[in-house]
């Protein structure tokens, strides 16, 4: 545990290898202990290297069939890796086990979107806003999910509501952005898109993955 925690610690500081090389010796004493593939899965993926931390949540789940954590971030992986399909029955385990857990909740809303099933992702953002209504990520997402669907309006609303609980959202910035322009509002639009940036400079990149209509 020891190992473990201090592996937690250079998680938390920024310091992956050596986080790794704590939970490396966590596993080696107690090859069970799920926490510490769970964590170690954890700095895998901050560290962009999503296989490895898929195979550790794969294992801390194998381990802990009811390790809430682990679903959710293994799903949070699977999203990023573009395996949607993965992350939404991941995402359905985490809400069998916590159904009051919002954040699983909106991550399916995002993963949904993302796949293109905007209709059940609108109703799992709204789920997740239920259990937390103040939570900027269930109303950026929920603002995409308008936003694919063409709701320019309410799009605008969830991430006008999105940045005033968290003023530097880059993603909502450039979602906002994105849907100014859909109403001719180009200043705004540039304006939104132009602090974006600034704040995350892949924002775009990552945006033109999402396959939003023009």
């Amino acid at each position: 545990m020891a190992y473990n925690n201090r592996g937690n610690t250079y998680t938390s500081l920024g310091e992956l290898e050596r986080a790794i090389q704590d939970y490396d010796q966590a596993i080696r004493f107690s090859p069970t202990l799920a926490m510490a593939y769970s964590n170690r899965g954890n700095a895998y993926s901050n560290k962009g290297e999503l296989e490895r931390a898929i195979q550790d949540y794969d294992q801390a789940i194998r381990l802990n069939p009811k390790d809430v954590m682990s679903y959710d971030n293994r799903g949070l992986a699977h999203t990023r890796k573009g395996d949607l399909d993965r992350a939404i029955l991941d995402f359905d385990q985490a809400i069998v086990l916590r159904p009051g857990d919002g954040s699983a909740w909106n991550a399916r809303c995002f993963a949904r979107a993302l796949a293109g099933y905007l209709d059940t992702a609108l109703k799992d953002c709204d789920e997740a806003l239920r259990l937390r209504p103040d939570d900027s990520n269930a109303l950026d997402s929920r603002g995409f999910v308008y936003l694919k669907l063409g709701q320019v309006d309410r799009s605008i609303e969830d991430y006008d509501g999105a940045l005033r609980v968290e003023p530097k959202k880059a993603h909502s910035l450039y979602g906002r952005g994105l849907a100014k322009r859909r109403k001719s509002d180009i200043a705004g639009s540039d304006a939104d898109i132009a602090a974006a940036n600034a704040i995350s400079p892949r924002i775009a990149e990552q945006y033109r993955g999402y396959s939003i209509p023009p």
